[in-house]
């Protein structure tokens, strides 16, 4: 079963690699082939803000960012990184995801887009960067509200917004059971127009969320969290680069290399909410 998966997985990243790579110079470190210079990157889907194609059809987003700002920090023997889609499932360093015209296999080194640790077996499965950003789960009022904590919310009718949100409510069923009501929002937007209208009392959120909510400084967050979801770079065990690709990101966040801290507004520039950002690498020499 496992050599059929890997036979369509390879049908599907040639086409994926010999539509991604027409006309690619290679000149902002991108490989025009795939070789053995090559350190491929995997993604398993698009998932905005981290990796997504603009309006000029080339894949960016945070990830794409700080991959390629940090690449020639840690990159060993690679003279240059090619992106490529995979399935889910996908096992850095032993799966095959691309094969090239003389039938040569290549694996991927390193997982982005977006990938969170603590789910499944992935943390014991691979390497991982330490951790660059935290999503918290958080309830927020308007200031005025007299809810000021968890324990004010008995009766309260509450506005959930994102699947995230949604898991944590259900997982704290001391807080769920004693609600009035809870209604699922698509945005953030509708949900607090529903708080706006007097329709809920209380927005259940994730900082990714909120923190792009042009309107955050009129409402309070309460106290604690629900849950938090946390995000790091994935890489092979078998060719592990997070030790170097930590202290690629360390100098990133530094004020004493290039041009100062560059992390921060890489960090606000996609997510509007620089305290999200956790990263911190402390090496032997600190």
């Amino acid at each position: 079963m496992k050599t059929v998966k890997n036979m369509i997985s390879v049908l599907l990243s040639a086409l994926i690699i010999a539509a991604f790579f027409t006309g690619c110079s290679g000149s902002d470190g991108t490989a025009s082939e795939i070789t053995d210079d090559t350190m491929i990157v995997a993604y398993t889907q698009e998932n905005s803000p981290f990796i997504y194609t603009d309006e000029n059809g080339e894949l960016t987003g945070f990830d794409i960012e700080l991959f390629e700002n940090t690449f020639d920090s840690f990159k060993g023997d690679y003279k240059n990184y090619a992106f490529v889609k995979v399935e889910d499932g996908y096992i850095l360093g032993e799966d095959t995801c691309y094969t090239d015209e003389n039938g040569k296999n290549y694996s991927a080194a390193v997982m982005l887009g977006g990938t969170r640790k603590n789910v499944g077996t992935a943390n014991e499965d691979y390497n991982w960067s330490v951790n660059i950003l935290e999503n918290d789960i958080i309830t927020v009022v308007p200031a005025n509200s007299e809810i000021a904590s968890y324990n004010d919310l008995t009766g309260a009718r509450v506005a959930v917004v994102s699947t995230d949100a949604s898991a944590a409510l259900i997982s704290n069923t001391a807080i769920s059971d004693r609600l009035q009501s809870k209604v699922e929002y698509a945005s953030a937007d509708e949900a607090f127009t529903a708080v706006a209208n007097g329709e809920a009392d209380a927005v259940m959120i994730d900082d990714f969320n909120f923190g792009k909510y042009e309107q955050k400084d009129s409402y309070t967050v309460l106290n604690g969290v629900l849950d938090t979801v946390e995000y790091a770079f994935r890489f092979a065990p078998s060719n592990d680069f997070s030790e170097g690709f930590n202290e690629a990101v360390k100098e990133m966040q530094s004020l004493e290399y290039g041009d100062g801290d560059t992390l921060t507004p890489l960090v606000e520039k996609y997510f509007g909410n620089a305290d999200i950002c956790v990263f911190e690498y402390e090496t032997e020499t600190n």
